[in-house]
């Protein structure tokens, strides 16, 4: 994905939003809306990240601007506290909007050379120091040359020049002219009840509050005639090419469900396409930069030639909560906070490197960690009759056991050559992931349904689970646990111990490969011998106790001197 070099059009941008500084105050309505969540954003050579506390860092070298220094992660420079959101144009605009939805702009030596530098109130020696530009923003979407704001009153309002953002508007606004030249305006409101929006193109596309999109300035020639018009019902959420629709509730769980899509305009017919894309179906969040986060954690990047409805989404992460594209360097924020970047390489794939953790992640992540195991029951010598001492299995029956995951069959024999049903396994992932996110669920049975029904419940709201299983009394597989307990226990419980584990029969073809071989990294599972996994056999109650062990204890885990 190349986002064009327009320098002066960032001049034009970042001008306008620093004139624009102080002018608006909290605006008053029905409309609340929440500030919108985004803790990074990738620029052309610059990038941005949001920790847990709500510290803004910045790295890299902006292709634009900058103050010169050009850090590198370790040394990365802290800009404001109590961030919410980072936004940037690719080109050297950046903003940020606050936890109580105030808008920053920053990179302001963008725009040093100007002859208005005097208006400016931010110090010219140090472009990166954000400035306040307004109140009451919910969300904010950035190109290369016109920026969208949403504000939590609904109210959506354009910056841009020439043909780009609302020229419709620029007219009125900013007429054309010796003193503006460029046709710039300095924000003007488009319309109103707005819940999302993104900037695309010489324009943009908003979702109103009854979940219709809206687009304008469409047409590839000038946008200047392609006022706001409905483009379609039921949408969520949107970007250039994806739309995120409402899919209905699920009526076999309850929770409701959501569908990809992808669309295309044709500037010279009017005519709009749209296409189903299941492979986006789940899909909770998507960035201006195109990325696509699903309910469960998949990370989906576009592959093919970027224009009409040809190639696809294809997944290249699991456990994801966050990211946005960059030119060539993505940043993620996996489950548990942690920061990672995919840099495209040269052969097309995406070399991934783990940056560090403490990030903001969009879970409870100041609750997570293995702390949360604490001992709940008290193992005695003898407890179970057919658990010996000397039993490879001992230390890990008892660890679950202690840790409240697994019971014996009865008060005195656990049964550690039994299988566990699907239901089981289920149930004490379920228990891992709630202990470890530190939720304290109840898991309460309601009159008429099944012991498990809470925890089967619970798996699919947290996107554990992507389907309502047939059959939930039969022995369940080891590939199945090992897809369960994965996706409890993302982020910092499961780095790796090693990296040379490979297994003959689990290939990156098998769906659970990236579940198996993480925790078989991390130590938390084990193969069978001689290279083999043998993902299709059932799970015995000695290796689900192994498992669950070694996950909340990683003194257990393999490679750990055991």
């Amino acid at each position: 994905m190349r986002i064009k070099r327009y320098a002066a059009a960032i001049l034009a941008l970042v001008l306008g939003a620093l004139l624009f500084q102080g002018a608006l105050a909290a605006p008053a309505g029905e409309l609340k809306l929440p500030v919108r969540e985004q803790p990074v954003a990738a620029g052309f050579g610059d990038f941005y990240a949001i920790r847990a506390d709500g510290t803004l860092i910045a790295w890299g070298a902006p292709e634009f601007g900058g103050d010169g220094k050009d850090p590198s992660f370790e040394q990365a420079r802290e800009l404001m506290p109590n961030a919410a959101a980072v936004y940037t144009s690719g080109r050297g605009a950046t903003f940020a909007v606050d936890k109580e939805g105030g808008l920053y702009g920053i990179n302001t030596g963008t725009i040093r050379f100007t002859p208005v530098l005097q208006r400016i109130t931010a110090d010219p020696d140090d472009p990166m120091k954000p400035v306040k530009m307004m109140d009451g923003v919910s969300m904010v979407s950035v190109s290369g040359y016109h920026t969208l704001i949403v504000r939590r009153n609904g109210e959506l309002w354009v910056q841009g020049e020439g043909s780009h953002g609302a020229p419709w508007l620029y007219e009125e606004n900013a007429p054309k002219g010796k003193d503006n030249p460029y046709q710039r305006a300095y924000y003007v409101k488009v319309m109103d009840n707005v819940i999302w929006a993104e900037a695309t193109g010489r324009g943009g596309v908003a979702v109103t509050v009854n979940h219709e999109l809206w687009g304008w300035g469409l047409d590839a020639v000038d946008g200047r005639d392609n006022k706001p018009q409905k483009l379609a019902d039921n949408v969520l959420e949107a970007s250039w090419n994806v739309l995120i629709r409402d899919g209905g509730m699920d009526e076999a769980t309850g929770i409701e469900t959501t569908q990809g899509w992808r669309w295309t305009y044709d500037s010279q017919t009017g005519k709009i396409e749209m296409k189903r894309a299941p492979e986006l179906d789940g899909a909770a969040r998507v960035s201006s930069s195109g990325a696509v986060v699903t309910r469960g954690g998949g990370l989906y990047f576009f592959d093919g030639s970027g224009s009409g409805l040809d190639g696809a989404y294809k997944q290249v992460m699991d456990m994801v909560s966050y990211a946005d594209r960059g030119e060539r360097t993505s940043l993620v924020v996996r489950f548990g906070g942690v920061l990672w970047s995919l840099t495209q390489q040269e052969d097309g794939s995406l070399k991934e490197e783990r940056l560090g953790a403490g990030f903001y992640g969009g879970e409870p992540g100041d609750k997570q960690g293995l702390d949360n195991f604490k001992t709940v029951n008290r193992y005695r010598a003898g407890q179970f009759a057919d658990v010996k001492a000397g039993d490879w299995f001992a230390d890990n029956v008892k660890s679950a056991y202690e840790l409240g995951l697994m019971k014996g069959n009865s008060p005195t024999t656990f049964a550690p050559n039994s299988t566990i049903t699907v239901a089981e396994a289920v149930t004490v992932a379920a228990r891992v992931r709630d202990i470890y996110w530190g939720e304290g669920t109840g898991f309460t049975v309601k009159a008429g349904e099944l012991w498990y029904q809470p925890y089967v419940d619970y798996a699919i709201a947290n996107g554990m689970m992507n389907e309502v299983l047939a059959d939930f009394d039969r022995p369940a597989t080891r590939a199945e646990l090992a897809r369960w307990l994965h996706a409890a226990l993302a982020g910092e419980a499961t780095q790796p111990e090693t990296q040379d584990v490979r297994f003959t029969d689990v290939t990156e073809a098998h769906r659970d490969y990236a579940g198996i071989m993480s925790l078989a990294r991390a130590g938390i599972m084990g193969g069978k011998g001689d290279g083999i996994f043998d993902p299709e056999a059932p799970v015995l109650r000695s290796e689900a106790a192994a498992m669950l062990s070694r996950a909340a204890q990683p003194a257990l885990r393999l490679g750990a001197g055991n």
